[in-house]
């Protein structure tokens, strides 16, 4: 899998501020519908081809596959300054790096922990989960729904899982405010036997850095 990676080493941002910045590049790169996914008829429903985060601070965009790697070298050329809420922030160190990244089913269990919360529950599973009895039952959902994200992430990015996923959860639940919102997040780690390069997102709104996920290194 080609992912392409703009880190901005001299900026720090607040987790909060990503979507600012996401909605201030998307208006500057209108054209490119990967970037904001709008289209014509409202709102296009896919895994985000391009993602923005923070790590350490440092606010990064994700560009994953070939045609994302071909919109994010425009960006990277001509991206000089971030425009936050009237705040002119200047970009004087950008770093690129662009890598073909194992993705996929693996051999056994790799360890994953999510470096920001994952959205796992739309509002019927979060009913459902609030409805269960035991810590067990709804461990057990989340780890489902894990599943279910892995899968749903391989299919926007046209991957056909070749065998069964498997998975482990060792997440605890935080608050979280999307859109101005209280809502339940996961943080922590988990396991599963699948390849996720450092960074991707899983879950609900992925492109402005929820259930961003980083492999842990032994």
């Amino acid at each position: 899998m080609k992912v392409a990676q703009l880190t901005m080493k001299d900026v720090k941002l607040m987790d909060f501020e990503i979507h600012k910045m996401r909605g201030f590049i998307g208006n500057m790169f209108e054209k490119y519908d990967l970037i904001h996914n709008h289209g014509p008829n409202g709102l296009i429903y896919r895994y985000p081809l391009i993602q923005f985060k923070t790590v350490d601070e440092s606010p990064i965009i994700l560009a994953i596959g070939d045609e994302a790697t071909r919109v994010f070298g425009e960006i990277f050329m001509t991206l000089d300054h971030l425009d936050i809420e009237g705040k002119y922030i200047p970009i004087n160190e950008k770093e690129l790096s662009v890598t073909d990244c194992p993705f996929g089913i693996a051999d056994s269990l790799i360890e994953y922990e999510f470096i920001h919360p994952w959205i796992a529950l739309n509002k019927e599973n979060y009913e459902k989960y609030q409805s269960l009895k035991t810590l067990k039952e709804k461990k057990e959902l989340v780890r489902k729904t894990l599943i279910g994200n892995i899968l749903s992430m391989s299919k926007g990015l046209e991957y056909t899982v070749p065998a069964r996923i498997e998975a482990e959860t060792t997440l605890n639940t935080t608050k979280v405010k999307l859109k101005g919102v209280d809502i339940i997040g996961f943080i922590g780690i988990f396991r599963t036997n699948f390849e996720i390069p450092d960074f991707f997102g899983i879950g609900k709104s992925v492109s402005r850095g929820f259930g961003t996920v980083c492999g842990i290194k032994k």
